[in-house]
């Protein structure tokens, strides 16, 4: 798998600046040459689910499988739209999330099945559960028996026709997911979530 998670588009920007705002958590990366933002990676999950820590789900990254995939997350909420460019890794041990902006390392998420850390980068921006992010990669890429196994007590799932939905123990649908030709690895997946974003990953995965 010779994959670059450092990998970026070309660009004639000659300084960046990155900061994380106080006040929101999110980044904004400068280029000097440009004298504006470029690129303003603002997770607007954060809105939805400020107030909202879900439990961790727990699953064996063994599951998943060994895949190692670049992803572009695009997030919708309340008629806004965000783009993120992402690597997705997973093996025998653990599932990796790295994102990343003009080659800059914005966060690193470590799930070994039990707990999530943060690793090296910026950080997340302030609000965004760790836990919400690795539910719903799990939730779209994790084989339906997996799934079904990891769930809290009562939940349900299932799969038809390439549409899976997670239910709450009250029946509420939580996760709708929408899988496209060869998703979830390759091509493109569609989640909205019962916290009101809309979330697609458009995957290519490495040889």
């Amino acid at each position: 798998m010779g994959f670059n998670p450092a990998r970026s588009e070309s660009t004639n920007i000659q300084r960046l600046t990155v900061t994380r705002h106080p006040a929101t958590g999110l980044f904004s990366i400068r280029a000097g040459t440009l004298g504006g933002v470029v690129v303003l990676l603002a997770a607007l999950l954060l809105t939805a689910c400020a107030a909202f820590a879900p439990a961790l789900w727990r699953m064996p990254p063994a599951a998943l499988g060994e895949h190692l995939a670049q992803q572009r997350l695009v997030i919708e909420r309340a008629g806004q739209v965000q783009a993120l460019e992402v690597v997705l890794q997973s093996d025998a041990t653990a599932v990796r999330l790295i994102g990343d902006a003009l080659a800059v390392r914005l966060f690193t998420l470590d799930y070994d099945g039990a707990r999530v850390v943060e690793g090296p980068g910026l950080g997340l921006p302030a609000g965004l559960p760790p836990a919400l992010i690795v539910n719903d990669l799990l939730a779209v890429h994790a084989p339906l028996p997996a799934l079904r196994a990891a769930l809290p007590a009562g939940w349900q799932t299932d799969e038809a026709g390439g549409v899976r939905t997670v239910r709450d123990a009250h029946g509420r649908t939580m996760q709708t997911i929408t899988y496209g030709d060869g998703a979830p690895w390759q091509g493109r997946s569609e989640l909205v979530s019962a916290h009101g974003y809309r979330l697609t990953i458009d995957s290519t995965e490495a040889p």
